[in-house]
């Protein structure tokens, strides 16, 4: 995971988004973003979801747009993998 965010310089030609990355079921990452995005937002949030390792043991699905868009800071960004 990324340091120091807060050292993060803004750019006017640079958007920063901080993507949360990472496998697992969807409690899981939901306390991983709140964990580290939540409390470390630099400009705008991301949340990357992997079509193959988020459902591997069979009980893990993966997060709707809709149920993404309900987060804490609202991503922006959404990554399918």
């Amino acid at each position: 995971m990324l340091t120091g965010y807060d050292k993060i310089k803004k750019l006017p030609e640079v958007q920063v988004v901080m993507d949360m990355d990472g496998w697992g079921s969807k409690v899981l990452k939901r306390s991983a973003y709140m964990r580290y995005i939540y409390k470390e937002p630099v400009q705008f949030t991301g949340f990357k979801l992997f079509y193959k390792n988020d459902t591997k043991t069979g009980a893990n699905q993966l997060y709707t747009p809709e149920e993404i868009l309900k987060l804490t800071p609202k991503p922006v960004y959404i990554q399918y993998q």
